[in-house]
């Protein structure tokens, strides 16, 4: 959770230097004063931005985590109540349903062998219209 202090303290150095920037160009400052000035601001800005963001990360987190944590698991519940209503009885461990079978294979299905596949002296090669 150390991205919190990072990303404060970047982006308020960036921020203010960039507006001190700004402001030493418009009041036309020499060039060595605004990039001193820039400098100075830039680390001093993201220091405090890190102080600002870590204390925001010790008081602030651990609160909102745990709210953060119940509401996820109420959503949790909702879903898993609407899911069992939606999905009803495919949820079920019943063994019975679990292997059924369409159909099962029967005697009279033979696969083509060499002596059943001659006809007249012909060859087949399926059974289908076209080959007979």
């Amino acid at each position: 959770m150390s991205r919190l202090s990072l990303l404060m303290g970047l982006f308020l150095a960036v921020t203010i230097t960039g507006v001190v920037l700004l402001m030493a160009a418009m009041a036309e400052v020499d060039a060595a004063t605004i990039i001193f000035r820039g400098l100075v601001v830039f680390f001093i800005f993201g220091m405090l931005g890190t102080v600002l963001g870590s204390f925001l990360e010790v008081v602030l987190m651990p609160v909102t985590t745990e709210k953060e944590t119940e509401k996820l698991k109420n959503e949790l519940l909702l879903e898993d109540e609407q899911l069992r209503s939606e999905l009803g009885d495919l949820l079920d461990d019943n063994e019975e349903n679990r292997y059924e079978t369409f159909g099962t294979p029967t005697d009279e299905s033979k696969p083509i062998t060499a002596e059943n596949s001659s006809k007249n002296g012909r060859m087949i090669h399926g059974d289908s219209a076209a080959v007979s």
